[in-house]
C-alpha cells in the first residue's frame, strides 16, 4: 500500500525512500552469503543463484505493497543484480534513461486517478549512504519531462539521495538516473531488484527460466511467470458481434486496502439485491400466470 502522500511524493519525485526496510541481522546474512560466495568485488554482480533467501526477498511484503500500487496486482519481477563500487573504482560517470526511453519500456503516467508504471527498479542499500557519498544520483521529476535533454551529472538539479542501510529505494526507469564515484572509505553494496507490469519484459524471459523451478511459494511463482496480458478464453462465443475482453485477474495475492474492500462489499450487495428484485418479479409474473389459468 501507498499513503496519499508517499503517493503524492513518488508523483512529484520519481523515486521515493523507505527506512528500516531490512532488519540489521538480515543485512548481516545477505552480506554473508556474498562474501562467502566471493560474488562481489565487481561493479556488478549475481547473486540470486547464492540462496533460496534472494528469491524470499523478491517476495518481500512491504516491497510488493508498493509495486501494487505502481505496477498494479499484474505485475512480474524482471531481473536482479548487485552492485559495488569502493573509493578506487573506476565507473562511468554518466545520466540516463528517462521517459518513453528503450523501445517505451520506460514510462510514466497517471491515468483515471491511477499510477501506471513501465519497469521499475528496487534498491536495498546495504551500506550507509551519507551526503557526497557517491552512488545513485538522479534528476527528481524528469520522469514527466516534455524537453529531450540529457544533463550532465553536475546539473543543478541533480540530487545523491543519502540512505542508511536497510533502506529501500524505488524508481522508474522513466526517472533520468545515474551513478557518481564513490568517494567514502566503506564500501558501497547494494542489491537491486526489476518490476514489470505483467505484460512487459525488459531483460530476456530465460533470465527467470532457471529459478522458476526453485520459487518455494505461490506468489514467487506468480511474479516469476513469462510475462502476458491476462487470462483469455479462447472458447468464446462472438455471436452478438463483440470481442470478448481478456480476464485480467489478480495475480500476485495481495491484501486488499480497506476503501476497495468497502467499494467490492458495497458492489455485492447492489448486485445481490438488483437480483433478488429480478428474481422477486419474475416470482410474481410466475404466480399471475398459474392463477390466470
Amino acid at each position: 500500500m501507498m499513503t496519499t502522500e508517499e503517493m503524492y511524493e513518488f508523483d512529484l519525485n520519481g523515486y521515493i525512500v523507505y527506512r528500516n526496510v531490512l532488519s540489521p541481522e538480515e543485512i548481516d546474512k545477505i552480506n554473508t552469503i556474498i562474501d562467502s560466495a566471493e560474488a562481489g568485488g565487481k561493479r556488478k554482480f549475481s547473486f540470486f543463484h547464492l540462496d533460496p533467501y534472494f528469491l524470499d526477498l523478491m517476495a518481500h511484503p512491504q516491497t510488493l505493497a508498493v509495486l501494487k500500487v505502481m505496477l498494479g496486482d499484474w505485475l512480474r519481477f524482471d531481473h536482479a543484480f548487485g552492485m559495488e563500487m569502493s573509493n578506487t573504482s573506476r565507473i562511468p560517470e554518466d545520466l540516463h534513461a528517462g521517459p518513453l526511453q528503450e523501445q517505451l519500456a520506460f514510462f510514466y503516467q497517471w491515468s483515471q486517478n491511477q499510477m501506471r508504471n513501465g519497469l521499475v527498479k528496487v534498491i536495498y542499500a546495504l551500506n550507509d549512504v551519507n551526503p557526497g557519498d557517491g552512488g545513485f544520483i538522479c534528476v527528481p521529476g524528469s520522469h514527466k519531462a516534455n524537453v529531450k535533454y540529457m544533463p550532465k551529472p553536475d546539473f543543478p538539479l541533480v540530487v545523491n539521495p543519502t540512505l542508511k542501510a536497510g533502506d529501500m529505494l524505488i524508481f522508474t526507469e522513466a526517472l533520468v538516473h545515474g551513478s557518481k564515484p564513490w568517494k567514502a572509505e566503506q564500501r558501497r553494496r547494494v542489491l537491486i531488484y526489476s518490476y514489470a507490469p505483467g505484460c512487459l519484459v525488459w531483460m530476456n524471459n530465460d533470465w527467470c527460466e532457471p529459478y522458476r523451478s526453485l520459487a518455494s511459494t505461490p506468489v514467487q511463482k506468480e511474479l516469476l511467470r513469462p510475462p502476458h496480458v491476462g487470462y483469455c478464453d479462447q472458447n468464446f462465443d462472438i455471436s452478438d458481434g463483440r470481442f470478448p475482453r481478456a480476464s485480467i485477474r489478480s495475480s500476485v495475492p495481495f491484501p486488499k486496502d480497506e476503501v476497495v474492500h468497502s467499494r467490492e462489499v458495497e458492489d455485492v450487495y447492489k448486485k445481490t439485491r438488483h437480483s433478488a428484485r429480478l428474481l422477486l418479479n419474475g416470482l410474481q409474473e410466475l404466480r399471475k400466470l398459474i392463477f390466470s389459468s
